[in-house]
């Protein structure tokens, strides 16, 4: 059902098969005709899903979309100093999807006949159109491949359509949105193998260090124009510790383990309910209001609280502290209790619960150099669900025996790595070698 519904997205209109990323949401059924609006968070989310379908079928075509996604993010959104912006309009010249439709007549004067031919027939550009008289490219009911995103008739056709009309961009960058980014280009530079997103990731995180908090380190919720403004939100909090965790498990710097130890603990302080459960939306210092709401069900975006108990549940594994132990066994009780009430609003938050209820895994690598080379291999090669991974080195013992104070006890060795696995709270006798692990 999920690769129905991926492949069917990805060959409709509701993917640009021209410049990359995905509209909004489609009006009709077969996912042809969108709201030609697109938004970052979709393009974010859209990025997990497809790279996850690849690591688990291997179909390129999954990977490929994938990069055609984070490749319009790179290009389309991404402001000069680093943060992404919130996204697209629908309407050029007051017309919604100009931008995106053609007749064949036009993609015959850009490409010529044997090329524009060939375009039109792939992609269903025909003479009555799709979409008020024009065509919407898409891939629907087609066997023979499509061209490649790197095509440099493809490039031709996005070069003549900026020329064509202008999108208005809306240039606000919104901190949630852009923790949702970086999570998914962290996740598409391992899988894909691809640095410029481990780049753009990176600086992402570097400009809501720099702009988008204040005196206090304290989050701000957006930055448009030269400003921060506004207070973080519980999304802003649980989000992008998600991030910074993501962060940790692509690059193992042990600041960014610390910055998520640090953005969970405000998130507690300043948001937690702890006499009836869960999480606010605004932080118990914001301006005071009638009703502080607590949203708990998921929507277009996982909700704060969702995200709250899989950041929790994680740094639990992760730092074996008793502290976030317990919150995440409150906010998972939280939870379970509105998740009946209606379990398919709650999509997220059953993830979370799932990874807690699920086997899991925790390694602990003592390097004394970096990251061995075959546990990185594995990182790229599978989703590696259920595995949580700590890596000490020289450099970051002292924080991890700060942050994480059960690492103390593992010696790092002068050179090479021991491996130390535990499943559900039972722990092997150390290693040496990687292959003697049982990982899967």
């Amino acid at each position: 059902m999920a690769e129905l519904t991926l492949e069917a997205m990805a060959r409709g209109g509701i993917q640009d098969h021209i410049g990359g990323g995905f509209s909004r949401y489609s009006t009709d059924e077969k996912w042809l005709v969108p709201h030609f609006e697109k938004m970052l968070y979709d393009n974010a989310l859209l990025i997990l899903s497809y790279l996850e379908a690849y690591q688990l079928t291997g179909k390129k075509a999954y990977a490929d979309i994938a990069r055609r996604t984070a490749d319009y993010i790179l290009r389309e959104l991404t402001d000069k100093d680093g943060g992404f912006y919130c996204g697209q309009d629908a309407d050029s010249e007051g017309i919604e999807g100009k931008y995106y439709v053609f007749t064949p007549r036009e993609i015959l004067s850009v490409l010529g006949e044997e090329d524009g031919e060939e375009f039109c027939r792939l992609y269903g550009i025909k003479q009555e159109g799709n979409f008020e008289g024009k065509s919407i490219p898409n891939r629907i009911g087609q066997a023979e491949e499509g061209w490649d995103a790197q095509d440099a008739r493809l490039q031709k056709l996005y070069e003549y359509r900026l020329g064509r009309t202008r999108l208005h961009r809306d240039d606000k960058i919104l901190l949630s949105w852009n923790a949702w980014t970086i999570l998914a280009l962290c996740r598409a530079g391992r899988v894909l193998g691809e640095e410029r997103y481990f780049r753009t990731a990176r600086r992402a995180a570097e400009f809501i260090e720099q702009r988008m908090t204040d005196e206090k380190n304290r989050l701000f919720l957006r930055f448009c124009g030269g400003e921060a403004a506004h207070m973080g939100q519980l999304e802003d909090y649980a989000v992008y510790t998600l991030a910074l965790l993501e962060l940790y498990h692509t690059f193992f710097r042990a600041k960014y383990l610390e910055g998520a130890v640090c953005r969970a603990r405000q998130m507690k302080k300043y948001f937690e309910d702890r006499e009836r459960g869960g999480y606010f939306i605004t932080s118990s210092d914001a301006e005071t209001l009638i009703s502080r709401p607590k949203q708990t069900y998921d929507n277009a975006l996982p909700s704060g609280n969702s995200v709250a108990a899989m950041v929790l549940w994680r740094l639990s594994l992760l730092t074996g502290e008793k502290e976030w132990q317990e919150a995440a066994d409150r906010q998972l009780r939280f939870l379970a209790r509105e998740i009946g009430e209606y379990p398919a609003g709650y999509s997220y938050a059953l993830l979370a619960l799932a990874e807690s209820l699920y086997p899991h895994k925790e390694l602990v690598c003592a390097s004394g150099g970096q990251i061995p080379e075959k546990l990185d291999a594995y990182l790229h090669r599978l989703p590696a669900h259920g595995l949580y991974i700590l890596v000490k080195n020289p450099e970051n013992a002292d924080i991890l025996s700060r942050i994480a104070p059960f690492t103390a006890a593992y010696p790092v060795p002068e050179s090479g790595a021991v491996y130390y696995l535990c499943e559900n709270g039972s722990c092997s006798a150390p290693v040496t070698d990687f292959d003697a692990l049982r990982l899967e």
